[in-house]
């Protein structure tokens, strides 16, 4: 009774969920921090759907330029990773550069330390191999580039709520595509493990189960309570490998993560070529896992 009562409440406030004004903000800031000298600044989003975000951090970065007088900026380079057909299509033809491959065990194919800034939104929920996620967040992104996250926060209002009367959250069920969960406490933990990556700034958005004119100041104000939470953080200049430095910790886990010593990942990496606007990097896969990423493109977009 009191989940459907919840339900009833939040109707219309989805959209707040993927905190898109947020995302887009922290990535045009991102970028023309990272721009000095370059002629090309690089974005990419890991499970990029219709590529939502992607348009709207570009959109933002036209706009901060203009705002800022900056006559010389750096163009911006979309990237994406996507596997659903629709999804891709759609992308290429507002001219993002999209790779079809599992992010949780396919190297992904851009070089070491080509990205400015990873954007990555809802989709961690999604996943398991967290571990290997972020090797290749730590591997692609370039020292004092941004990794831009937003996933739901298991410590929300609701959530806490729901827990109070014996309830189960829904940021994590059994019986849901969403198979892991975070609070800002515990995603720091581990975003920050072995020194890849330092924390810079959080905030929230939407505030179950109340209506929009109520949950979003609130969310401002009770960043912690709000349903999304959103991170970013800034890449260090600890260059080593990222499963290699953290080996003998995942080993003591004891569990096959995709990268641990019980399950060891490829170790080849991609070769740096310049790819022409447009162009495919990457196969598509037609594997369980492929399918599994595309669930979570469709899930979230």
């Amino acid at each position: 009774m009191l989940r459907k009562i919840a339900y009833t409440l939040k109707k219309g406030t989805e959209e707040l969920n993927y905190g898109r004004p947020i995302i887009a903000g922290w990535a045009a800031k991102a970028l023309l921090d990272n721009a000095s000298g370059a002629n090309v600044v690089h974005l990419l989003d890991p499970g990029c759907g219709h590529g939502t975000d992607l348009q709207n951090s570009a959109k933002a970065y036209q706009e901060l330029i203009h705002k800022e007088g900056i006559l010389a900026a750096p163009a911006l380079q979309l990237h994406g990773i996507e596997n659903y057909p629709p999804y891709v299509k759609d992308c290429e033809e507002q001219g993002i550069e999209v790779a079809s491959v599992d992010i949780e065990k396919d190297i992904w194919p851009f070089p070491d330390a080509s990205m400015d800034v990873i954007i990555c939104n809802q989709v961690l929920e999604h996943t398991k191999e967290l571990f290997w996620i972020f090797s290749q967040f730590a591997r692609i992104l370039k020292t004092d580039g941004r990794l831009i996250l937003g996933t739901p926060n298991l410590a929300s209002f609701h959530n806490r709520m729901l827990l109070l009367f014996g309830q189960h959250p829904t940021a994590q069920q059994s019986f849901s595509a969403h198979v892991r969960s975070f609070t800002l406490p515990d995603q720091r933990t581990f975003a920050e493990k072995g020194g890849f990556f330092t924390f810079e700034k959080r905030a929230g958005s939407n505030f179950y189960p109340f209506p929009p004119f109520i949950s979003k100041p609130l969310a401002k104000i009770f960043p912690g309570m709000a349903w999304g939470l959103f991170t970013c953080f800034r890449r260090t200049d600890n260059r080593s490998d990222y499963l290699d430095y953290l080996s003998d910790e995942l080993g003591q886990l004891e569990t096959p993560f995709y990268g641990s010593p019980q399950n060891p990942a490829k170790k080849t990496r991609p070769v740096a070529t310049t790819r022409k606007p447009g162009s495919r990097p990457g196969a598509k896969k037609k594997s369980a896992a492929a399918r599994k990423g595309t669930a979570r493109g469709r899930a979230r977009r």
